[in-house]
């Protein structure tokens, strides 16, 4: 099926790269596909901003719109957003309170968005190793079982009183069932 670039009109026999803007597809041309994401990388990015999150934004709380342009993710509301900022101040305090709360998974992310290697090596080191057969254990004194189920079939798990060893293959497609963390399965169940 023919394809048509939104910006110059050209057709194609097959089909275009696309960009989603505004939450609508459209096909452009790699001239004009390259041209929108030059104009694109030129604007500020909710990216850069001190109370960015991929959710939604940090000091408004407003889901952030993303712009798709070939294979670049923007976030462009903050052409027109009274609270950016690149405080870098706001973002540390944020990575504070991160740390205080134990959440050391999202501080590494945070120190790594912001090119903070050193910061990221340390807070890694401050993540505590996950004991799944401690927490199997644990699961089985409360008698309680959780239901997962497998990332390529969608067969249905057990682990807890039911079934207390670690499945690594799924009986029924022969999935590896390693890429599934177990550990934080369970503690996400057990908080």
């Amino acid at each position: 099926m023919p394809s048509k670039c939104r910006s110059c009109g050209k057709t194609s026999r097959g089909d275009m790269p696309k960009a989603t803007i505004n939450g609508q597809e459209h096909s452009y041309c790699a001239d004009c596909l390259w041209k929108l994401d030059k104009e694109y990388k030129g604007k500020k990015n909710c990216e850069e901003c001190s109370h960015f999150s991929k959710e939604k934004c940090k000091k408004t709380g407003k889901k952030l719109l993303s712009a798709t342009v070939g294979f670049s993710t923007y976030f462009p509301e903050a052409e027109t957003c009274h609270s950016f900022s690149t405080d870098k101040q706001v973002i540390l305090e944020e990575i504070r309170k991160l740390e205080l709360a134990g959440k050391y998974e999202e501080v590494v992310a945070e120190y790594e968005r912001l090119g903070m290697q050193n910061e990221a090596e340390k807070a890694k080191k401050k993540i505590v190793p996950i004991d799944i057969n401690a927490q199997i254990k644990t699961l089985a004194a409360k008698r309680q079982t959780i239901n997962y189920y497998c990332c390529h079939c969608g067969e249905s798990l057990k682990i807890g009183v039911k079934a207390t060893e670690i499945q690594t293959v799924c009986p029924k497609c022969k999935g590896d069932l390693e890429i599934i963390n177990l550990g934080k399965l369970i503690r996400q169940h057990s908080d």
